[in-house]
C-alpha cells in the first residue's frame, strides 16, 4: 500500500529582484521587478507503507522543499501530493495527528521547559490519553536513553541530546510518517550513531513510513534501503543505493613509499588517478583521519585492478594497498561534479 503518491509536483518561489545602489531602491519601491525560481520540476514518485526513504541533493536541490509540500507547510504550485491519501496543505486534524516533521536546524520544542514539561504540553495538545502517553515515553526514552535528563531544561543540553528530546517530541503521538530533515546535523560520531541506531529500530517496530534528508552519507547508506536524487529540482534517480555504482566498479587505494605527481601516475599507468593524498582530500567515514603522503586512489573495473599494480610495481615501492567498493559520497559527488545522470531504477 503506498502512502505517499507524489505526481508531476512543480513549485515556484518568487521574489524581488533589486538593482544595486540608491536607485535600484527607489526602483525597488516604485517599479518592482521580479524573478522565478523553480525549486521543483514536475517531481514524481510513490512511497510504500514501512519504508526508510533516503532523500538526496546538494544545497539548494529543493528537498527541504518537497518535504514541506508532504507535510503541508506549503502547497504544491503544479501538479498533486497525497499523504496517507489527504491533501498535505488542507491540514486536515486526522492528517496533523498522522504525521511529523523533525528539522535538525530548527528547534521545536520550548527551550526554557525541562523536557518533561514540554513533553506533557504535547500530551494535551494531541489529547493522548495518559496510559498510552506514559507507555510510549517510557519506549522511547528507553531506546534512547535519556530519562535521567527530563528534568532538564532544553537550552541546557547538548546538541545531541535536544535532538533527541526533538525526536521524543516529534514521536510522542505515534506518527505514521515521519520526515527528517537532516536530524544528524551538527552531532558527534557517537551522537549520530546512537540516532541512527534509534531510527532503525523505530521503523522497524512500528512500520512507520520514513523520509530522510542528510548531507551525511553514513546516514543514507546504514539506514535508506531506497534513495531518491535531486539536482536542480528535478528528481535523477530514484532506486536502491547499490543501483548508483557502477557495475564492475571498484575503488583501489595504493600507498606509495615515493610520492609522483597525479600526472606522472597517469602516463605510467594510462589510467587517471582520482585523488593523491597531499594535493587533495581522500573521502573517508572518518573525516579527522589523517591519510599518509603518498596515498592515492583509482576507481577501476576489476579487471584492471591486477594490470594497475603491476605497473605501478614496475616504478614505486608499493608500501600498502586495499580494494572496496566506491562509497555512496565518492558516487554522489562525482555525479553532481560531471552531471551525469544514473540509470533509472524505481523501486517496487
Amino acid at each position: 500500500m503506498n502512502v505517499i503518491e507524489v505526481e508531476r509536483v512543480s513549485r515556484t518561489f518568487r521574489s524581488v529582484k533589486k538593482k544595486a545602489g540608491l536607485k535600484g531602491t527607489f526602483e525597488l519601491l516604485l517599479k518592482p521587478e521580479y524573478q522565478e525560481h523553480q525549486a521543483l520540476q514536475e517531481v514524481s514518485f510513490s512511497i510504500e507503507e514501512g519504508a526508510f526513504v533516503g532523500l538526496i541533493g546538494a544545497n539548494g536541490a529543493g528537498k527541504t522543499t518537497l518535504l514541506k509540500i508532504l507535510s503541508g507547510l506549503i502547497p504544491a504550485s503544479s501538479g498533486t501530493a497525497r499523504v496517507l491519501g489527504a491533501d498535505p496543505f488542507q491540514r486536515s486534524l486526522d492528517f496533523r495527528r498522522s504525521i511529523s516533521l523533525v528539522m535538525g536546524q530548527k528547534a521545536q520544542l520550548w527551550w526554557d521547559l525541562p523536557a518533561l514539561d514540554a513533553f506533557d504540553l504535547i500530551q494535551a495538545i494531541y489529547e493522548i490519553p495518559k496510559s498510552r502517553y506514559q507507555e510510549r515515553l517510557n519506549t522511547l526514552a528507553e531506546l534512547l536513553d535519556v530519562k535521567r535528563l527530563f528534568q532538564t531544561q532544553i537550552r541546557r543540553l547538548s546538541l545531541g541530546e535536544r535532538m533527541k528530546m526533538e525526536l521524543i517530541g516529534a514521536l510522542l503521538h505515534w506518527p505514521k510518517v515521519i520526515f527528517l530533515d537532516e536530524p544528524t546535523i551538527g552531532l558527534d560520531v557517537l551522537a549520530a550513531h546512537k540516532l541512527r541506531e534509534f531510527l532503525r529500530e523505530f521503523n522497524q517496530r512500528e512500520r512507520s513510513t520514513i523520509i530522510l534528508t542528510s548531507h551525511n552519507m553514513d546516514d543514507i547508506e546504514r539506514l535508506c534501503s531506497r534513495v531518491m536524487i535531486l539536482r536542480s529540482g528535478k528528481m535523477i534517480y530514484d532506486g536502491r543505493p547499490a543501483g548508483l555504482t557502477r557495475e564492475g566498479e571498484r575503488q583501489l587505494t595504493v600507498r606509495l613509499m615515493e610520492k609522483p605527481t597525479a600526472a606522472e601516475l597517469a602516463l605510467e599507468t594510462g589510467i587517471p588517478v582520482e585523488l593523491i593524498a597531499g594535493e587533495a582530500q581522500l573521502a573517508s567515514e572518518n573525516e579527522e583521519e589523517e591519510i599518509p603522503e603518498g596515498t592515492v586512489r583509482f576507481n577501476l573495473r576489476n579487471e584492471l585492478i591486477v594490470p594497475t599494480l603491476q605497473k605501478l610495481m614496475q616504478h614505486y615501492q608499493v608500501v600498502d594497498m586495499g580494494i572496496h567498493e566506491p562509497n555512496l559520497e565518492y558516487v554522489i559527488q562525482r555525479m553532481y561534479e560531471s552531471g551525469e545522470t544514473p540509470s533509472p531504477e524505481v523501486s517496487a
